[in-house]
Order: structure tokens, then C-alpha cells, then sequence
């Protein structure tokens, strides 16, 4: 493995999705059109023990749930929602600087967010938009 293999393989989110997607809208939207492999939802599921709340963020029953994880490539709009679940769960995580404290934060009722736990509203781009908003200021210090 050369350096530049080396890189790559070490700004994974969640062991598998390339962090330069967060950051490169190109390569983001080219993920999206092309499918994202089912195991990248597989992953997000295994990392942030969330699978029940991210299957009511993707609007499928849990065992849908456990056939998209299997799947070569999902469709765009899945994997659009993916992506976006993934980033939004990969800052919450780097904000908490902790699993366990992200994970609590997720699933906890949140003032700023209109008394709602983060991950209910993880269904929507705008709710998902709201998280990361909330996450930021938090980062910032302005509030937790």
C-alpha cells in the first residue's frame, strides 16, 4: 500500500465511507448517482447503534432495513439519505469527543431543537440541517 492508499484508508467515517465525500460536493453527489454500497449503511448502523431510529429516518421497517444493508448499491435517494445521516452522526460523535455521550445526546429531547431528539429528526434534510446547526453552536460553545 502505498502513502497515498495509506491516507485514504485512514479518513474512513464509520470504517468505510471516505471522509473527502463530507467535503467534496462533487464527489458527494457523484456517490449519491452512482449508489452507495449497502454494507456503508451497515456500517453507520454498527458504529452508532441507532439502527431503529435510522430506519424511521429512511422510512422502512427494521427488516427492509437489514435487506438494504445487504444490497450492491442503493438508490440515489437512499443514499443521498445515508450520506447524510452518516455526516450528521460522524460530527455528533467528533463533537461529544465519545460514543456513549453522542449517542445519549442523540436520542435525548434537546431545547434548541424544539424539545425533539436529534436522531427523530434525522427523516428530513431539514431536520438534518437543524442537528448539524445545533451541533455547531455546541462546538462553538454557545451552548449543550
Amino acid at each position: 500500500m502505498n502513502q497515498n492508499q495509506a491516507h485514504q484508508t485512514a479518513n474512513r467515517v464509520f470504517g468505510c465511507i471516505p471522509e473527502s465525500l463530507f467535503a467534496d460536493p462533487v464527489a458527494f453527489m457523484t456517490a449519491v448517482r452512482a449508489g452507495v454500497p449497502g454494507q456503508w449503511l451497515a456500517s453507520v448502523i454498527q458504529s452508532s447503534g441507532l439502527d431503529e431510529g435510522i430506519a424511521k429516518a429512511l422510512g422502512v421497517p427494521q427488516k427492509k432495513l437489514e435487506a438494504m444493508c445487504q444490497m450492491e448499491n442503493l438508490d440515489a435517494r437512499t443514499s443521498e439519505a445515508v450520506l447524510e445521516i452518516a455526516r450528521v452522526l460522524w460530527s455528533c460523535f467528533a463533537v461529544w469527543e465519545s460514543p456513549s455521550l453522542a449517542k445519549e445526546w442523540l436520542k435525548r429531547d434537546i431545547p434548541a431543537l424544539g424539545d425533539e431528539s436529534p436522531v427523530s429528526l434525522l427523516d428530513t434534510q431539514e431536520g438534518r440541517r437543524w442537528v448539524m446547526a445545533v451541533l455547531r453552536k455546541i462546538e462553538g460553545g454557545q451552548f449543550s
